[in-house]
């Protein structure tokens, strides 16, 4: 598989070196979702199953403003939010112009970009569409990503997982959005995806963190999807430990999201009660913010600058609740192998919770390949780990044996 791995790094690099390069074309007129009222929830819809394909499009998808070598179109569907209520969110659903030519029907990826933001406008369905000229997102930087799962045949869904109210890091909304999207595109008629299609998921950074959630859901909430395979990437399994990580950097900014989404996936706990006025000020002025956005808005944003009193955030209340709502506290194991990449000098998600979480699946009996990169860091990660992942996934979709290192890797 390593052989593979190499052989595929030095494709892709090429591949997004040379993407990268090319100015972006100028992007149609595209209706921004908070004024589109095809994201609308509908009402009457609580009684339908989960999954229920509730209304769809198609749509012209770009990778950095380059035409995407797929047909799309953007499905609703219906779920459930992190409170277990009736809602309703939008995937972007690719199937590759070139007909499938390998053994078995056409596989299906399911790729959970970090959409890390508080504004619908950050949902990656809106950034397949205008491409680079809309930075504010953070989502559109993995679209060359998806472009490479295309390119090797996968049919792809890329779900808008936060929901229509942007409850970023509410990991029971996050997993549902996930497995329901899934749910949809097997039936959407359109994307001709068969019932024996293998299934496998994906995801790095913020969306690692709603992949594994909805891997460790998947069993009981959604049994009937049989998946081959789980890509993690800079896996941000604690949501503590990595918000601490990310106060006073570079990117303090992304503390702010982070308090709003959580605010929002969990109303009941008055989040706002262990902020001073300057924390409750930020939290009024970055309601719609994706973590670009809020990352310039609050530059260097820290905990100490924003909490009630010293050590208010630091409480049994609040720690239990980010506890159970991180991945290495949220009930379940997956059912599939995994593969698991992270650099040694990642800055943003600690090394140490990612390896518990892969030592705890391991410990259930799941199948781990977690591989350490020596070069690089958080964000470089995103790219220099991906021919990694698309390995694994393809060696899972043709059936190869499964890498287990389950036992040779440090577990703090």
């Amino acid at each position: 598989m390593r052989t593979r791995m190499l052989a595929v790094a030095t494709a892709l690099t090429g591949f997004l070196a040379a993407v990268i390069a090319i100015q972006p074309a100028s992007a149609a007129s595209v209706t921004p979702p908070t004024q589109d009222p095809f994201y609308a929830v509908p009402t009457g819809i609580a009684g339908l199953p989960n999954g229920t394909v509730l209304a769809s499009r198609p749509v012209n998808a770009s990778f950095y403003s380059l035409p995407m070598p797929a047909a799309a179109w953007q499905v609703q569907y219906k779920t459930l939010d992190n409170q277990n209520q009736p809602t309703a969110d939008v995937t972007t659903v690719l199937v590759p112009l070139a007909p499938w030519l390998g053994p078995g029907p056409r596989p299906l990826l399911s790729y959970q970009v970090a959409e890390d933001g508080v504004g619908l406008d950050c949902s990656p369905s809106y950034a397949l569409q205008t491409g680079l000229p809309s930075l504010g997102s953070n989502a559109e930087l993995e679209t060359g990503l998806i472009a490479l799962a295309l390119l090797q045949g996968w049919a792809v869904t890329v779900p808008d997982y936060e929901g229509p109210d942007s409850a970023f890091l509410g990991a029971t909304g996050e997993a549902h959005g996930v497995l329901d999207a899934i749910r949809a595109t097997r039936s959407f008629a359109p994307a001709q995806v068969s019932p024996a299609a293998p299934i496998g998921m994906w995801g790095y950074s913020g969306g690692a963190f709603a992949t594994s959630v909805a891997a460790q859901m998947q069993p009981a909430y959604a049994p009937e999807l049989h998946l081959a395979g789980i890509a993690l990437g800079g896996e941000v399994a604690s949501i503590k430990a990595t918000l601490a990580d990310f106060s006073g950097s570079v990117l303090g900014g992304a503390l702010v999201v982070g308090i709003i989404g959580i605010d929002r996936s969990f109303p009941s706990a008055d989040i706002s009660q262990y902020l001073n006025a300057a924390g409750q000020a930020a939290m009024a002025a970055g309601q719609s913010d994706c973590i670009n956005a809020a990352a310039i808005q609050f530059p260097f944003a820290s905990l100490n600058e924003y909490q009630a009193a010293p050590n208010t955030i630091n409480n049994p209340t609040l720690d239990a609740l980010l506890a159970g709502d991180s991945p290495l506290g949220f009930a379940g194991n997956p059912s599939a192998p995994v593969y698991d990449y992270h650099a040694v000098l990642d800055e943003y998600a600690p090394l140490s919770d990612d390896r518990q979480l892969m030592a705890r699946y391991c410990a259930a009996g799941v199948p781990v390949d977690h591989v350490e990169d020596l070069v690089g860091e958080h964000i470089s990660e995103t790219i220099t780990g991906a021919p990694g992942a698309i390995a694994f996934l393809s060696s899972r979709f043709d059936g190869a044996p499964v890498v287990n290192n389950c036992g040779q890797f440090p577990t703090s």
